[in-house]
């Protein structure tokens, strides 16, 4: 049968978010002339989401693709936990699904590329998926980044990081310039509980409750009111919801490693390419990405074995550290876990723990003192 557009594709790219889009991007800058395809089972790609991640993050040999999809940037942040307040001096950047978005499309646009929405694959092997209309496309390889499969509440352990997000319009301007990446003066129900805010512009901010909690139902009313309030605390009172945006992240304690699909290829959480202490991805997708754009596809496999070997020990570390704060932690007390957390590591810690490329001296500083039954 032949493919969906006539052509054939060096690589499929099988989900629109944000690990294809990341390999996309790196996939072009190494190989201008490369033939590739996003299928995403949406009317767009990337979805409604927000994306922070550290400068450090970015290793400098993927600069220079990363660079366009930054959409804002500060040059530090602030905790406040436990009553302690710190700004860590680390730069810290910020993306929108529309920006993302954006700078994906524009980037394949006129090229041997394409992106096919409300396209559902139905059957993927190495050289072909399988459209929900019977229609097939082929490339050299097809990479499944479609996200985490669906939680199987009977035999998954661990928690769930849960947000709900608002995208606020103000009348006068936002208080505070930098992001506040955790703010825990919020009542400590359903886990650990925190706003986070991003000032995107003066009178516009993202305002999120967030949460690592053993449940993942979240409740969109009960986190506005508890946002309505934050706002009103700071002395904003008149302002329009533009945008709102939720997620259930998986924080396991358990389950798949990275690279736990090879030799199949996958990326992102489909792959186990994740920091499960944290639930997000950006970090080892950029990683990922960079090898799939600079790697021969019959070497892929075993290049991305060696990426995920080095990352094993860091993501088992990652695990347990789950144990601690879902398991043997009570939620109320949990803010003491992350007090501690920024009051005894320095910047260049934080950022290799976030970017999970910390030391076995960093991960013995992160819990040397931490009683987790007397907390």
């Amino acid at each position: 049968m032949p493919n969906a557009t006539g052509k054939s594709f060096d690589y499929i790219l099988v989900g629109g978010g944000l690990q294809s889009g990341l390999m996309a991007m790196a996939i072009r800058h190494h190989q201008p002339e490369a033939r590739l395809a996003i299928v995403e089972r949406e009317s767009q790609i990337a979805g409604n989401h927000t994306w922070s991640f550290h400068a450090t993050d970015v290793p400098a040999k993927s600069s220079a693709w990363v660079a366009p999809l930054i959409e804002s940037r500060w040059p530090s942040y602030q905790i406040l936990v436990g009553g302690r307040k710190r700004s860590v001096n680390l730069e810290y950047f910020s993306t929108s699904s529309a920006h993302f978005a954006s700078v994906i499309s524009h980037t394949l646009q006129g090229s041997d590329c394409e992106i096919l929405t409300n396209a559902t694959a139905t059957e993927l092997t190495g050289n072909r998926v399988t459209l929900h209309d019977g229609r097939q496309l082929d490339a050299a390889v097809v990479f499944d980044n479609r996200g985490p499969s669906r939680v199987d509440m009977q035999s998954y352990t661990g928690g769930f990081q849960k947000f709900w997000g608002f995208e606020i319009l103000l009348e006068n301007d936002w208080p505070i310039a930098n992001p506040i990446v955790m703010d825990d003066r919020i009542d400590q129900r359903d886990g650990f509980r925190f706003v986070y805010t991003l000032p995107l512009e003066r009178r516009r901010v993202l305002v999120e409750d967030t949460r690592f909690s053993n449940s993942p139902s979240i409740d969109r009313d009960e986190c506005l009111d508890k946002v309505q309030t934050y706002l009103s605390d700071r002395g904003c009172r008149h302002y329009k919801i533009v945008r709102e945006e939720s997620g259930v992240l998986p924080m396991p304690t358990g389950g798949p490693l990275p690279g736990s699909e090879l030799p199949k290829l996958a990326g992102g959480y489909r792959g186990g390419w994740f920091h499960a202490a944290t639930g997000y991805s950006f970090p080892m997708s950029i990683a990922v990405a960079e090898i799939v754009a600079t790697t021969p596809v019959e070497n892929m496999p075993a290049v991305l074995q060696v990426l995920a070997n080095e990352h094993l020990g860091r993501a088992k570390f990652a695990r347990f550290l789950n144990r601690l704060l879902f398991d043997l932690v009570k939620p109320k007390t949990r803010y003491q876990i992350f007090r501690r957390f920024y009051r005894v590591l320095d910047e260049s810690r934080i950022a290799r723990f976030y970017g999970h490329r910390f030391t076995r001296t960093d991960a013995f500083r992160i819990v040397v003192g931490i009683p987790p039954m007397g907390l």
